[in-house]
Formats: structure tokens, sequence, C-alpha cells
């Protein structure tokens, strides 16, 4: 009983561990963006755009509501390159803090029908994949694996890119997540303390 109720609580821990997301309101829930309007960092509406956690850069922005196609899902962020932006890139990022270790980063995609924005996303300024252009207005997730990153801060961001040099392109964010992955260390570690654990129990049973 002793043993199921440690093997309970230690795998509850590492469960939480492996899923606190780092990424403080990757769902943008929590902004100043009323319902159905939409708002953007640079100044282009006459409320600049503010969100805990959140840097916005240029076109880039908040938005509640469907935009030419793109199913809502509330509050959502939106990268956009606008000709009378100047052709300035959007850009939209975090810095989170972290222990050093491995990590699964996710977010949701989805492009503007009769748009092609393109997105690269980095953490510290290296792209975790190719330069990412959804490829309708279906929302896609993506998952990516990294490791090697030190303990301390580091910036996650998204840089929008204009391709095929519309004059007006964009792309929406959502359900943005960086989540601690277990190292095989310590879950080594985890099953070998179990093991004594147990261990010392029957013995003391006898």
């Amino acid at each position: 009983m002793f043993r199921s109720m440690l093997l309970l609580a230690c795998a509850s821990a590492f469960a939480t561990c492996a899923h606190a997301n780092l990424i403080q309101n990757g769902s943008f829930s929590n902004s100043n963006v009323g319902s159905g309007s939409a708002l953007y960092g640079n100044g282009f509406s006459s409320t600049v755009v503010s969100a805990p956690g959140w840097t916005f850069t240029n076109g880039s922005g908040i938005i509640d509501h469907s935009w030419d196609g793109v199913a809502s899902q509330g509050t959502v962020a939106f990268l956009q390159n606008y000709s009378p932006f100047g052709w300035a890139d959007p850009v939209l990022s975090q810095v989170f803090s972290s222990a050093a270790g491995s990590f699964q980063v996710s977010f949701q995609l989805s492009q503007r029908t009769g748009n092609h924005e393109s997105v690269n996303v980095l953490i510290d300024g290296k792209a975790l994949a190719p330069t990412l252009q959804p490829v309708d207005s279906s929302w896609t997730s993506y998952t990516y694996n990294i490791s090697g990153l030190t303990g301390g801060s580091h910036t996650l961001s998204f840089n929008g890119i204009n391709l095929s040099g519309a004059a007006d392109s964009s792309l929406f964010i959502d359900n943005v997540s960086v989540n601690a992955v277990p190292e095989p260390g310590s879950v080594a570690l985890l099953l070998a303390g179990l093991g004594v654990a147990g261990l010392v129990r029957r013995r003391r049973a006898k």
C-alpha cells in the first residue's frame, strides 16, 4: 500500500513537471482585446494590443473573431504583413525561464484564405524548423522537441515573413506551450528510488 501510494505520488509529480506550460497566456485569452475586435502592436488601431507575457512588434496582434475563412477559436494571435506598414515583418515573442533540460514546443497555425504569410519559429534566435506556411484556413498543430537548453531565460519568437510579396498577408497562432520533458536519467533515478523504498518496506514488514 505504501509503495503504491509513493509510486502514484512520484508519477504525479513527474507528470506535473512534464506538462507544466512555461509559456504564460499561451491561449491569448488574457488581453485588452474586446469581443469581435482586433488590436495591433504598431498602433495601427487607436489602442495598442497588450497581453500578459507577450511582446508584439510591427503588424502582430490579437484578434477575437473569424477573419477571411479562419475558424474562430476565441482570442488568437496574428502576424500580418501589410503594405501600409512599410513591409516591416511582424514578430510575436515571449521570454520564459527554465532549468536546463529537454523541452517540447507546441502551437497551432492557420492561414488567412487567399494569403501566403510564412513564419519562422525560433528559440534564442535559432530556428526550431524550416520556415512554416500553413496551407489553408484549417488549424494545424505543430510539435517540436528541443534539447540542450541551459537553465535561465530564453526567448520564443514567431517571426512573420511575406515570402509571396503580397500586399496583405496574415496567419494566426494559438495554444502555444513549452513543456519540460523528464530526462531518461531522472526516470531511472525515480524507479531506483521506488525499488529501494519497496525493499525497506518489505524488511520492516518482516
